[in-house]
């Protein structure tokens, strides 16, 4: 098993996420989404608007995807949702991991 830094992981799906779905200012990225590692999951939160429910759920199954395809089968999404309620919109996406992940 492959050990990496929690701070590379979360960086490295933080970017990943952020250049896949859409170019998006730093300050809004870092105010919407957030990536947590803990010791079940990984965890990915978007609260930025969209339009369509299974528009978002085919970009996330899209990510889910490629992020299987780049991390060598190491990272899979196993989870995924969204919701959206008048102004309120949230995805989510638990990711299982197969690194030994280290803290900093």
């Amino acid at each position: 098993m492959k050990k990496v830094r929690k701070q590379d992981l979360e960086e490295l799906i933080a970017l990943y996420y952020r250049d896949f779905i859409e170019l998006v200012a730093d300050d809004e990225f870092e105010k919407t989404v957030t990536v947590d590692i803990n010791s079940i999951y990984i965890s990915v939160i978007d609260q930025r608007d969209f339009d369509d429910e299974e528009v978002k759920m085919e970009v996330m199954q899209d990510f889910a995807n490629e992020l299987k395809k780049i991390t060598f089968g190491n990272l899979e999404v196993t989870y995924k949702g969204a919701k959206k309620e008048g102004n309120s919109c949230l995805s989510w996406m638990y990711i299982a991991n197969a690194y030994e992940v280290e803290e900093d």
